[in-house]
């Protein structure tokens, strides 16, 4: 049976088309707001007030809450139960920030359990739903269950990770400096990880690429360096697919079974 969660589109009014990918879930019975995160391999939560009353764990391994991994261990809480809609997990485990910037995240320890069907022009995220697609493309993904797509443009192709939680499409720095002519200029940003520290970062217009026949228009990108941050078993990747192109279509993605297609 599918579940329907509604999203909340949240747009950066300083910068066009960055858009937060947001739920509202009960854990506890408290209300939180979570970022719906693809790029980020376990869930996560700011250390506050509305965690203290959740029990702590033994710190795990870093680099949990997002492509951007943190450095040293991170603490975790768990709690009774998550609820977003008719979506009901009993025991959760969350990763905690102490930096109040930080976003609270919705990771693939969850949504790799699912097909997740991202409405973006309703819109709504669905949960294993039969919905037709176009066609069902292999899905690479990573060890921790990150998915992947590739960009092709008129002389080659980026492997990039679809990420649900990045507001705005990340390019490798490497990239930039190889093939300055694919990149126009853009200004600035401040760019926030999912540590919550934030840095100034270049910002550059992508040119318009294919993704599985697709084509799609030029788009915003911060640029930084992102090549080396791959596990070394994991498949490489020189973007991280963000929702200023990702808005622009509605999609399927089945970490189960490891396909994705555009929804018809």
């Amino acid at each position: 049976m599918s579940i329907v969660i509604p999203l909340d589109l949240d747009a950066d009014p300083d910068l066009p088309d960055a858009i937060a990918v947001r739920v509202v879930a009960e854990i506890d019975s408290t209300t939180h707001s979570l970022i719906v995160d693809t790029g980020g391999a376990r869930s996560g939560l700011v250390d506050g007030p509305l965690t203290a009353r959740l029990e702590r764990l033994a710190p795990q391994d870093p680099g949990g809450g997002g492509v951007f991994s943190r450095t040293g261990s991170a603490e975790r809480v768990t709690a009774h139960e998550l609820r977003i809609g008719d979506l009901v997990i009993e025991w959760p485990v969350f990763d905690l920030e102490a930096n109040p910037a930080a976003p609270s995240l919705l990771g693939l320890d969850v949504l790799r359990r699912h097909r997740l069907d991202f409405r973006f022009s309703v819109p709504q995220l669905v949960l294993d739903a039969d919905s037709p697609v176009d066609e069902r493309r292999a899905l690479v993904q990573s060890s921790r269950g990150h998915p992947y797509v590739e960009l092709a443009r008129a002389d080659g192709a980026w492997p990039a990770i679809w990420d649900s939680g990045a507001s705005v499409s990340v390019i490798d720095r490497g990239v930039v400096a190889r093939h300055p002519e694919h990149f126009h200029p853009a200004g600035e940003a401040e760019g926030t990880d999912a540590s919550g520290a934030a840095n100034d970062l270049p910002l550059v217009l992508l040119p318009e690429v294919s993704i599985g026949g697709r084509r799609f228009p030029p788009s915003i990108a911060a640029v930084a360096d992102i090549a080396a941050l791959a596990r070394p078993d994991d498949p490489r990747f020189e973007l991280i697919l963000g929702m200023p192109m990702l808005r622009h279509a509605d999609w399927a993605l089945d970490l189960r079974e490891g396909w994705w297609g555009y929804l018809a």
